[in-house]
């Protein structure tokens, strides 16, 4: 099925699983940065995630995006800023963090991430990056980074699992089904709208 031909009749359960969930997974391959997106709750499921990866010596950078200001524990602080604190305090070297605080979605995380890593890295010198974010939002940002990314770049995926939305559990709640349906849309919008092209699930 391409998702281009989804519609309301056929968005069933096993369609959304397809969709969001089947064949993404960490392959455990080293990379020249790990990026993290950025999201209210990205310093609880994504940053200890990441910071794995960056322990198991898979990458020396680790890249925190995000701009959205938010409320954190009554402090506001962008999302970026609020995953710094978490990377540091799980031990990730000040140094070997790049802080990405400009982008305020998904598309941005991506567009801003390329302009940092330039920055700092050079673009022409990376060669492959870690996208960790929260499964059930890993499809349509693994395709928006493969579709906005220079070509020579491999971009592989690391989700992080939160506690409502995992492939085993996300239709057992409503806010697992909202989540995974919303989300759902979101990928279809983003196809017929050619933000990123048509793929089959």
């Amino acid at each position: 099925m391409w998702v281009s031909t989804i519609t309301e009749e056929n968005l069933t359960n096993d369609v959304i699983d397809r969709l969001l969930f089947e064949g993404l997974h960490d392959n455990g391959a080293g990379v020249d940065c790990i990026i993290v997106l950025g999201s209210k709750k990205a310093a609880k499921y994504r940053v200890p995630v990441a910071a794995e990866a960056f322990f198991a010596g898979r990458s020396e950078k680790l890249m925190l995006c995000g701009g959205k200001t938010r409320d954190f524990s009554g402090e506001s602080m962008t999302e970026a800023e609020n995953m710094y604190q978490k990377a540091v305090e799980l031990g990730v070297p000040e140094t070997s963090i790049i802080i990405e605080k400009n982008s305020q979605n998904t598309i941005e995380n991506i567009l801003c991430s390329l302009l940092e890593l330039q920055r700092s890295m050079w673009l022409n010198q990376v060669k492959s990056v870690l996208l960790v974010t929260t499964t059930y939002h890993m499809r349509r940002s693994l395709h928006t980074a493969k579709y906005l990314f220079p070509s020579h770049i491999s971009v592989y995926p690391c989700p992080a699992d939160d506690t409502t939305t995992r492939r085993d559990n996300w239709m057992n709640t409503p806010e697992g089904i909202d989540r995974a349906n919303k989300e759902a849309w979101n990928i279809v919008r983003c196809v017929n709208n050619g933000v990123i092209p048509d793929f089959e699930i």
